[in-house]
C-alpha cells in the first residue's frame, strides 16, 4: 500500500523511484546507435526507431535533453532536394536543368553548371555559356567563392526559387533578385554547406520548441560545423535551457529523425550516427 507523503522533498524522491524504474538516480541515460535501429528502408539512416526493453514510466515533471550526438557529414552537396537550375532565356519560359548530384566542391559544381547550361535544350539563338569563379571585385582567382555566368550571345536571367518544392540550386548558389535579362550574372557567395544544422525530431515530449517551419517535434538543433566527410559532434552543457518537458507517459519506443531546416529528411548516404538522451527530474 502506498501512502501519500506531504513533504515536497520526500515526494520528489518517491516519484523518482516510482517512475524512473530503470535507475535509483535522478537521471536515466539511453545510448542510441542508428546501426541498431528497427528496419526502415524508405527513410535510410536518417530515421531511427528503437525499442526500450521493459519501457520507462515517466513522471509528469520529467525533462529530457540531448546529451551527446555524433554523425558524419555524409550528405551530398547537391542531391535531389537542390539539384535544379532554372534559366530564363530571351524572356521565354524557364529551362529546367538538373545538375548531377554528388559531393561537389566549388570547381566540380562550376563545371557541372556550365555543362548543363550548354546542353541541347537551350534556345537556338543563345551563344555559349561560360561559368568562371570570381571574387566580389570581379577578379578571377583560385580561391574565389562566387560564380560569374556569361553568355556570348543573347540575354538571360537566373530566377531564385526559395520554396522547397522547387528543389532549386539557389539554396547554395543564389543570384541577385530584381535583375532581369543580361548577358552576365554574378552569384552571391557559393555556400557548399547544404546542411547548416541538423534538426533532431523525436516522439518524446510535449515541446515548447518551435522549428524554422513551425514544427513542434524538435528535441535539439546541432550545428553542422564541418565540411563533407567531417564529423559533426555535439555535447550539451545540460543548462536550464537545454531540455524539453517529456510529461507523464509510458515510453516503449524512441523515434528520432535527422532533418534540415526545410523539414526534409537528410540523405545520410548510409552514414550511421549515435546519440545519448537523458531523462531526469
Amino acid at each position: 500500500m502506498i501512502r501519500t507523503v506531504s513533504s515536497t522533498c520526500i515526494d520528489d524522491l518517491f516519484f523518482k523511484n516510482l517512475y524512473l524504474k530503470e535507475s535509483m538516480l535522478s537521471t536515466t541515460k539511453i545510448y542510441i546507435d542508428s546501426r541498431h535501429s528497427l528496419p526502415n528502408p524508405q527513410s535510410g539512416t536518417a530515421s531511427l526507431q528503437i525499442e526500450i526493453p521493459g519501457g520507462i514510466e515517466l513522471h509528469p515533471k520529467t525533462k529530457v535533453w540531448l546529451s551527446e550526438f555524433t554523425c558524419p557529414a555524409s550528405w551530398d552537396t547537391v542531391d535531389a532536394s537542390n539539384n535544379t537550375l532554372y534559366v530564363r532565356e530571351l524572356g521565354e519560359p524557364d529551362r529546367v536543368l538538373l545538375i548531377p548530384t554528388g559531393a561537389h566542391d566549388i570547381e566540380s559544381l562550376r563545371f557541372a553548371m556550365q555543362e548543363s547550361l550548354n546542353s541541347s535544350t537551350k534556345n537556338a539563338s543563345m551563344g555559349i555559356y561560360s561559368v568562371v569563379r570570381t571574387g566580389s571585385s570581379g577578379n578571377s582567382g583560385g580561391t574565389s567563392r562566387l560564380y560569374r555566368i556569361t553568355c556570348s550571345a543573347g540575354s538571360f536571367e537566373l530566377p531564385n526559387y526559395s520554396n522547397a518544392s522547387a528543389n532549386s540550386l539557389s539554396s547554395i548558389v543564389a543570384f541577385p533578385t530584381g535583375i532581369h535579362q543580361l548577358i552576365t550574372h554574378v552569384s552571391s557567395f557559393v555556400d557548399l554547406r547544404r546542411v547548416h544544422s541538423v534538426y533532431i525530431h523525436s516522439n518524446i515530449g510535449s515541446y515548447q520548441s518551435i522549428g524554422p517551419r513551425g514544427e513542434r517535434t524538435i528535441l535539439a538543433k546541432v550545428p553542422a560545423n564541418t565540411g563533407y566527410g567531417g564529423l559533426v559532434t555535439y555535447n550539451s552543457s545540460a543548462s536550464e535551457h537545454d531540455y524539453v518537458d517529456a510529461g507523464a507517459k509510458s515510453l516503449n519506443m524512441i523515434k528520432l529523425e535527422l532533418k534540415d531546416s526545410f523539414g526534409r529528411l537528410i540523405n545520410m548516404n548510409g552514414g550511421h550516427w549515435s546519440a545519448t538522451i537523458l531523462f531526469g527530474l
